[in-house]
């Protein structure tokens, strides 16, 4: 099956999502490519896509191949081809233009003319709405303007070879917010987002009914993400306002949703944890104080050591509880100064705590988050236990 997804303003890191979530679920990639925002994979077997798009954090949409070629296939197929799937006569469309040459028109022509002959009432519609991503360029089709369309199609280039297809399933931007927002306990400055806890979850590959741990829970966003996604959790934080607070949004969802996996919170200090075996951990750590002004270069190494010695004690503690092959997915700060940005030592982390960094595929971690005129951004690494 061939596959686009659509992906968000960190292309790297939502990359790096969706390559750890296909191998956690044993499905091979046969070959991709990423052209725009556009990732097309080739998989060796089926995907219930209607399921991963909400469990994914940095993909737009989703969608699958309807037929490939030249363009003159294409167009052919186009023309002999039914590619309205929906009941109405009168519908919106759009197309996602991830070729930018002079076929788009064509193909667009071919379109326009195939419902008119079905005597469909279509109009097209540009997609609005604009994205800008990590590396500051500038992508079409935020999801809450594509919902707004009826039909969705796409047509992607690989070399000489054209994709043409249908956005099925987009991210519920909606139904995610008002998740984030109705929960008893927000902590905005402190806490990090569904869409990067998902993010985070899948990096670490833990499975449907396997055991995550979060060593520094807070308010439990990622516990939160990984029980939707039937994972059992584990969190620990050292503030036992948190781990109240951690409770009762868990209890919250508990009644909203119908949970199944099962969860332990414990306050004490991460370093000095004892428990059962998991088989992987994702956290975000406190990227240190907050800061409404860009600090010295003295200051930021303060912050900078101050984290490293503290992920040092966390993670020798904590390496020996998980399964081997295991992964440790974390954030760390990325802070900026006078002279650019500065983060951590992971070469230091790596020998105080004899942790390998973990790369997939053409994935190298770590992978900077941060948006433009912040001080406190992310980066973020996935650790293998040997």
């Amino acid at each position: 099956m061939i596959y686009i997804f659509l992906l968000g303003r960190n292309i790297e890191l939502s990359k790096a999502e969706i390559y750890s979530f296909l191998k956690k679920e044993g499905i091979r990639i046969n070959r991709s490519s990423l052209r725009f925002n556009g990732l097309l994979i080739d998989t060796d077997k089926e995907i219930d896509v209607k399921n991963l798009i909400n469990k994914l954090g940095g993909t737009i949409a989703v969608g699958e191949v309807l037929f490939q070629g030249e363009l003159g296939d294409i167009l052919k197929e186009i023309q002999k081809r039914g590619i309205y799937f929906g009941t109405p006569s009168k519908f919106t469309y759009s197309i996602v233009n991830l070729i930018e040459d002079f076929s788009f028109d064509q193909i667009y022509d071919q379109v326009k003319k195939r419902f008119k002959n079905e005597k469909l009432k279509a109009r097209y519609r540009p997609i609005k709405g604009f994205i800008r991503t990590q590396n500051g360029s500038v992508i079409l089709g935020s999801p809450s303007e594509m919902y707004r369309l009826d039909e969705k199609y796409f047509v992607f280039k690989d070399q000489n070879n054209y994709f043409f297809g249908i956005l099925k399933w987009i991210y519920n931007t909606k139904e995610s917010e008002e998740k984030d927002m109705k929960k008893p306990f927000r902590r905005e400055s402190l806490s990090i987002s569904p869409r990067l806890a998902k993010i985070l979850i899948n990096l670490s590959q833990v499975k449907e009914g396997e055991m995550l741990l979060d060593p520094f829970c807070g308010i439990g966003v990622i516990l939160q993400e990984a029980l939707l996604q039937n994972i059992n959790v584990s969190g620990v934080d050292i503030d036992p306002i948190a781990i109240k607070s951690c409770k009762l949004n868990i209890s919250w969802l508990e009644k909203k949703y119908n949970l199944i996996s099962r969860y332990i919170l414990i306050n004490t200090n991460s370093a000095k944890l004892k428990i059962d075996k998991i088989d992987g951990i994702a956290t975000e750590p406190s990227l240190g104080k907050l800061l409404k002004k860009v600090p010295n270069k003295k200051e930021v190494q303060k912050m900078i050591r101050d984290f490293e010695n503290l992920m040092i004690l966390v993670l020798n503690n904590l390496k020996r509880y998980i399964k081997k092959q295991g992964k440790i997915v974390f954030t760390s700060p990325l802070i900026k100064f006078q002279d650019g940005r500065q983060g951590i030592s992971i070469q230091r982390i790596s020998t105080d705590t004899n942790l390998k960094i973990y790369n997939l595929e053409n994935i190298r971690f770590p992978i900077r988050e941060f948006r433009e005129g912040q001080i406190v951004g992310r980066e973020i690494f996935v650790l293998n236990v040997e």
